[in-house]
């Protein structure tokens, strides 16, 4: 049998290589007209996955040509075969520009090619982060799709536009549109992109937290992708319900299911998808306090994603087993995990994860008593925070730069485009006036046409200046949210330095109280430092002065409606308002992510909100 399918690929192999030497004959005896630049696009993309320089070369002499014959036609399709080519060589701004020129070339009636060229557009440009702009070319698509007869091309576009309103957190907008595709794409028994859609929308809600919504979407994609019988689409709905299930704390179902696609990545030889079910079991065993089996599956997922290069995954492997081993006191493993991770973290260059590690190390050091070396970390790793503080800081400060930049062009486009519209006009005032006297009846044609142009002016230039008004807000409210952020990373940052100082202020007392240690300068030295970091006495209430200042009346509302809040419901209140994810509140508060989510999950019964509805935009109402 292995022989037969290795005669079949010879064959494919010689088949496309005899297409292709087929056509490179055929192009040495055409002339240079438009069946040539037909021929060299043909080659081209007959190229793309052999030898992509020979396809630049292909579309170099076709748009050539093209322009000397004044093809427009074939000018459009040589630049889109060319960004294409960019495309696979992840030249993504390259594709983007000859993508766009296509697009401006495609005559107005061949709706069907503009549509899809729009869909490209939107592509590539959720692939270079641009989603506002994704959004709109996806739209433009749409608009042209709603005017041919295949519906199936506006149920894709539906779907595209969900996805983006999705990933923005708009999930009001993008449930909207997930329901538009749906029934067209039932109507036509696409059942793949059934599956798609249904299993998008179970994680939109599992994203929002209806968990019982996001379960029914997700088991229902799931039994029509077992109809389909595709396994890669039924291992990935597998691994989606067993998350589901450990999100919510539903362990020995998130087991059987994670057990299920295991087997799945197995079979498909999926190294990367059994790394990653190997650190989810792992996870199981350790809230089941299971360490043994736990710290067996951390290993086979550490020594698969190290196999297959993944450094990333692979130190974050070794940091969840320094983790555990500090949590069983076996601090010499701890130590051996830490540093590995540390080792990987450098390779990458990733300070995030080398500061996980360096506080692994400190905690690993300090727990064998040997606070020398625990300092020593201590102060690497806080330094090492100072700096990715002030490197997040910058990349947000270029990334609204970025942004203001954008909308600045944006506006002076706009002021040109006026500029040419009223100089347009003006030419035709100009000829109206130089046949006056010839015919007066067309005169006065022409006066009704101006005036009811000049009314379109008027009203175009209100809704540019009500546009640009609302630009300049947007950036306000932008600037607002920099300093924000910038500010409560500051109070947060404070306060976790503060708490661990307090700590370690508690333990040298203590040492100190010991007669039979002798090493007192050592201990006066450390309690000298550690007094200077204790710059503040109580960094909430600075917190909650500073989070007042930005969103006055928000504590006294919930304390006055909901006077059972804690001091943690309120602080997690506050994150919420301050549109911090999991993620980034567990890194500010030293918890797990699961415990975040978890804790929100409960501050939704204490606010006594409905499952479906959103502590964001509740919290954001206040």
């Amino acid at each position: 049998m292995k022989i037969k399918v290795v005669y079949i690929i010879c064959f494919l192999c010689y088949a496309s290589f005899a297409q292709t030497d087929s056509l490179e004959t055929k192009l040495k005896t055409i002339p240079n007209d438009t069946t040539k630049v037909k021929l060299l696009n043909d080659l081209a993309r007959s190229n793309f996955n052999k030898n992509i320089k020979k396809s630049l070369a292909y579309l170099s002499d076709a748009i050539t040509l093209s322009q000397e014959i004044n093809d427009n036609i074939g000018l459009s399709d040589s630049y889109k075969n060319l960004g294409t080519a960019h495309y696979y060589l992840s030249q993504l701004d390259s594709t983007k520009f000859y993508w766009n020129k296509s697009l401006k070339l495609i005559p107005a009636d061949s709706t069907a090619k503009k549509a899809d060229a729009f869909n490209n557009m939107g592509i590539v440009y959720l692939r270079i982060g641009q989603t506002d702009s994704s959004l709109y070319a996806h739209n433009q698509s749409l608009i042209l799709r709603k005017t041919l007869p295949d519906s199936t091309n506006v149920a894709r576009s539906y779907h595209n536009i969900a996805a983006l309103y999705r990933s923005k957190g708009d999930y009001n907008i993008a449930i909207e549109y997930y329901f538009k595709a749906l029934p067209i794409y039932k109507a036509h028994d696409l059942d793949k992109e059934t599956s798609d859609l249904l299993n998008s929308v179970g994680l939109l809600y599992q994203n929002i937290e209806n968990y019982d919504e996001a379960l029914k979407f997700l088991l229902d994609s799931y039994e029509l992708r077992k109809a389909i019988g595709n396994p890669r689409l039924i291992a990935s709905s597998i691994n989606n319900i067993g998350t589901l299930y450990y999100q919510i704390e539903a362990y020995d179902k998130a087991e059987e299911y994670y057990l299920k696609y295991l087997d799945y990545a197995e079979k498909l030889k999926d190294s990367r998808g059994m790394a990653g079910c190997y650190l989810n079991l792992s996870n199981i065993y350790k809230y089941r306090e299971e360490n043994s089996k736990s710290i067996d599956y951390l290993v086979k997922a550490n020594t698969l994603f190290e196999k297959i290069k993944d450094l990333r995954s692979s130190a974050f492997a070794s940091i969840n087993l320094g983790s555990l081993y500090l949590k069983l006191n076996q601090y010499s493993n701890a130590k051996t995990y830490y540093l590995e991770a540390r080792n990987k973290a450098i390779q990458i260059e990733s300070k995030s994860i080398e500061v996980k590690a360096l506080n692994g190390l400190s905690d690993a050091y300090a727990g064998t008593n040997d606070f020398r070396e625990a300092l020593a970390y201590y102060r690497v790793r806080d330094s090492l925070k100072e700096v990715l503080f002030n490197t997040d800081l910058n990349e947000k400060v270029a990334h609204y730069q970025e942004l203001y930049e954008a909308e600045k062009k944006a506006k002076e486009i706009q002021i040109l485009e006026a500029d040419t519209l009223k100089k347009e006009k003006e030419v035709a005032l100009y000829k109206a006036y130089r046949n006056w006297a010839v015919v007066f009846s067309i005169l006065l044609l022409i006066t009704i046409f101006l005036i009811i142009n000049r009314n379109k002016i008027k009203k175009q230039y209100l809704k540019n200046e009500t546009e640009k008004f609302k630009l300049q807000a947007d950036l306000n409210k932008k600037e607002l949210e920099l300093k924000e952020a910038e500010l409560s990373s500051i109070a947060m940052k404070s306060l976790q330095k503060n708490e661990i100082l307090t700590a370690i202020e508690d333990e040298v007392n203590a040492l100190k109280a010991d007669k039979h240690q002798t090493k007192t300068s050592v201990f006066n030295a450390l309690e000298h430092l550690v007094k200077k970091g204790l710059v503040m006495d109580n960094q909430w209430e600075v917190f909650q002065k500073h989070f007042k200042n930005v969103h006055p009346g928000f504590f006294d509302y919930l304390n006055k409606n909901f006077p059972e809040l804690t001091s943690n419901d309120l602080k997690a209140c506050a994150y919420v308002r301050m549109n911090l994810s999991s993620k980034e509140v567990a890194s500010l508060t030293n918890v797990n992510p699961k415990s975040v989510i978890m804790h929100r999950y409960r501050l939704k019964k204490k606010l006594q909100l409905n499952k479906e509805d959103d502590l964001k935009n509740f919290l954001y109402d206040i």
